[in-house]
């Protein structure tokens, strides 16, 4: 019978044997154990340097006797696996300087079957010829069979690479470059995939490739992708939507804005967006608010916010209507903002009511972040704001009468 262990190390670290797992969940993630079976599995082939392995297991602890605290640990290792199934008893062993694992057990690992597709991609690369002018037929077809053939190694190397590298220990330094080595090889395998996508026109393909890579690679901005399959293919109100989305998720979960340069990319895409031919009354109707409010004000998104705010400076500018823009934090009573997160999505939800209810029909406000919101306030005057930011406070604490941790809303205003 061949004994193997599956090992995942691209996302949630797991290990199995012949098909069953032994990483029991409850086990400490800095544990020992872990640690050094971490290096072990990846190392399987080449084996790990002693000094290596004793840095990586021991790290910057102060232990009087390293080495000797290195073999205990593999020995505790060994008895641990015995213990929990694994046949033979020197499953790791020293020789040379150099830790090995036992070569009757395979091991199998996602890591190292990516990187080794990572290599066959890169020869199969080289492969593509250099078309002349009376060769052009046979070098379409042979780029046209290399391609797919690439295709196929992009899309089981992408099925491998389910998040970063061992995400959740990345503040050990071998850790850390290894993950920053595959990304690297991650990425290149999402633009050459997406080049001959694009080039073949394949923008279903194209899409869905945008979608995984955002799904396991998140905020590095592969939204464009999917943008730009929406545009290709004319999906106009899902790309606009998209857009919005994708503005409002960086600031919701991460309080950063996506970079100037998906913006940029996002932007072009809308600008290429062509609507059908239309009467002005049918125009009109689309645009138009599904269901209308008597009270509270008009919440967007921010990328709406933005374009209503930069236009409202024009026709400010005109008009002398005044326009105030309000930043309204929650904060404690010592100034802090809140950090738990589920009171923080719990005070977002109460905070964005509370600002609505608290502003009138005209007002326009926006999310920035999870406890912050934006309002612009227009048409009134500087002491009228005041009352306004007393009117979100007074609403905050009466949804939160009995809460032990006192917040209030801290808001700041400017002129535009």
């Amino acid at each position: 019978m061949t004994h193997t262990i599956k090992v995942q190390m691209f996302g949630n670290f797991r290990m199995d044997y012949n098909g069953a797992p032994f990483v029991a969940e409850k086990m400490h993630k800095e544990s020992q154990f872990n640690r050094l079976m971490q290096a072990m599995m990846h190392y399987s082939d080449s084996g790990i340097a002693k000094d290596k392995l004793e840095e990586i297991v021991i790290g910057e602890r102060d232990i009087d006797a390293p080495h000797t605290a290195l073999r205990v640990i593999v020995y505790k290792t060994k008895q641990k696996l015995t213990q929990l199934g694994l046949p033979g008893k020197n499953l790791i062993y020293l020789e040379g300087g150099i830790y090995y694992w036992t070569p009757d057990i395979e091991i199998e690992e996602d890591a190292a079957e990516f990187e080794k597709i990572y290599n066959e991609v890169c020869t199969l690369e080289k492969q593509i010829p250099q078309e002349t002018e009376h060769e052009k037929t046979v070098c379409d077809e042979q780029t046209k069979e290399i391609e797919d053939k690439l295709l196929e190694l992009y899309v089981k190397a992408l099925y491998l690479y389910k998040g970063e590298f061992l995400s959740a220990y990345t503040g050990e330094t071998w850790i850390a470059q290894e993950a920053r080595r595959y990304h690297t090889m991650f990425e290149k395998i999402i633009k050459e995939a997406a080049y001959i996508l694009r080039k073949r026109k394949q923008f279903k393909g194209l899409e869905k490739l945008g979608v995984y890579a955002a799904k396991v690679d998140p905020f590095n901005e592969w939204e464009e992708l999917i943008m730009e399959a929406m545009v290709e293919t004319r999906r106009y109100d899902e790309a606009e939507e998209l857009y919005t989305d994708v503005v409002d998720y960086y600031l919701r979960e991460c309080g950063i804005y996506p970079s100037s340069r998906l913006l940029e990319i996002l932007e072009k895409y809308s600008n290429q967006m062509n609507h059908a031919h239309e009467i002005l009354e049918n125009i009109q109707e689309g645009m138009n608010e599904q269901e209308e409010t008597e009270r509270g004000g008009y919440f967007c998104s921010y990328p709406v916010f933005r374009g209503i705010y930069q236009a409202s400076i024009r026709i400010m500018k005109r008009t002398r209507i005044p326009v105030y823009l309000m930043l309204c934090t929650l904060e404690d009573e010592e100034g802090r903002q809140v950090q738990n997160e589920t009171k923080m999505n719990k005070y977002s939800r109460q905070l964005k009511k509370c600002v609505g209810e608290s502003i009138r029909y005209s007002d326009i406000y926006t999310s920035y972040g999870k406890v912050q919101f934006l309002i612009m306030l227009i048409g009134l005057k500087r002491e009228d704001c005041e009352i306004v930011k007393k009117r979100i406070n007074r609403q905050f604490a009466k949804k939160n009468p009995r809460a032990a941790e006192k917040y209030h809303v801290n808001s700041i205003v400017c002129e535009l």
